[in-house]
């Protein structure tokens, strides 16, 4: 079977979503099928390049608008490239729309996975979201064949999935457990007497605000006035990163948060490795998912996150880590405080945690998608 596979962004560039299309197109092509990625081009200059058995084209990105890249040749090689099934990935209106059109002129079967809302950045923001959801996403939603959300929970409590009615089908995440082990460290794990250390991963852009790193540090402060050695990680970069700097800083953090940018994705279990738990602290329904809970648990490791959007679907409270009311400072502080002095409860989760991932492999998760790719091709 001939996938074309579209994203906004894929690796190097972090996310989930580009997290998801390399690991599902790197699964399906495992299989033995032949998956073109469809993407802007950053990092790297346009043009086309395989990853693995990947066929990736990085087409020229010109602008934004609401944050959605676009790229003025996607339609053309939509039109044009050889394909039995067209896959989408959301939230990229742009992307969304081009597919829609492309599948309906040439009657080539689509899905889309709907990985999260549009988040609603700013009040002007809202206003676009509102044209959006009610005005053109109508006229071209039904284009799909199906619409994937990742987890059940999620496709309840989405502003638009519910709407949807049959046309969506639940798919959850995967995670790469060979790659997120507990002994895949290369450098030495945290020994006894270490700082208690968190690792919050994520984009640190104004379309990731949802994820609450503002929220994070205010905890950790509120914690530090407790119990000193505590420590926080933060992988990611973006146009915010000054910004989360500069809180860090005011709330006199300087010497208990270390930023750490992008680090190579070959790098990034080790962070896992050195870390106690991690920490999704996301304000909104715009958390679809959270794939970075998977990557923790994999690692052996337990997750703090809040109790919003996808993310229960993933966290049970108590078994693989702890669930906290979104945007409650106090109680996120309360969690990390209350798991840092439990060594036991770190090693139960994590153990249990493990569990969690094994059953959310991506080899388990092309499988589904092929089988849905299989459904809407008869």
């Amino acid at each position: 079977m001939k996938i074309a596979l579209v994203n906004s962004f894929f690796p190097p560039w972090r996310g989930g979503a580009e997290t998801y299309a390399y690991n599902l197109a790197g699964a399906l092509s495992a299989m033995g099928h032949g998956v073109t990625v469809l993407c802007t081009n950053p990092p790297f200059p346009p043009g086309i390049s395989q990853v693995g058995g990947i066929i990736v084209r990085r087409r020229r990105l010109i602008g934004r608008i609401y944050g959605t890249p676009i790229m003025p040749s996607l339609l053309r090689d939509l039109f044009n490239l050889d394909a039995d099934v067209f896959h989408a990935n959301f939230p990229s209106p742009y992307i969304a729309f081009a597919v829609a059109l492309a599948s309906r002129v040439r009657r080539i079967p689509a899905v889309l996975t709907w990985h999260n809302d549009l988040p609603p950045v700013t009040s002007f923001a809202n206003v676009l979201i509102s044209a959006h959801d009610n005005v053109f996403l109508p006229r071209y939603i039904r284009a799909y064949r199906r619409v994937i959300a990742t987890s059940e929970i999620y496709a309840k409590e989405s502003h638009i999935l519910p709407g949807l009615g049959r046309l969506v089908t639940v798919i959850p995440n995967g995670v790469d457990c060979e790659r997120f082990h507990p002994s895949s460290a290369t450098i030495p794990s945290r020994q006894s007497g270490d700082a208690f250390t968190l690792l919050f991963v994520g984009a640190l852009t104004k379309w990731h605000r949802y994820k609450g790193l503002d929220v994070l540090l205010r905890a950790m402060k509120v914690a530090l006035r407790q119990r000193k050695g505590i420590r926080l990680l933060v992988v990611g970069d973006g146009e915010l990163a000054g910004e989360y700097r500069s809180l860090a800083s005011e709330l006199g953090l300087g010497a208990q948060v270390a930023f750490l940018g992008n680090v190579p994705d070959d790098e990034l279990p080790h962070y896992y490795a050195v870390s106690d738990a991690a920490v999704l602290p996301s304000k909104d329904r715009s958390e679809g998912f959270g794939l970075t809970i998977l990557e923790a648990n994999a690692s052996g490791k337990p997750v703090i996150a809040s109790n919003v959007g996808g993310i229960p679907s993933v966290v049970t409270d108590g078994y693989n880590g702890l669930l906290v009311p979104p945007k409650d400072t106090s109680k996120l502080a309360k969690a990390i405080l209350w798991l840092s002095e439990d060594p036991d409860a770190i090693t139960r989760m994590g153990l249990n945690g493990r569990k969690v991932a094994e059953n959310h492999s991506w080899t388990k998760t092309a499988a589904h998608t092929e089988q849905l790719y299989r459904e809407i091709a008869d």
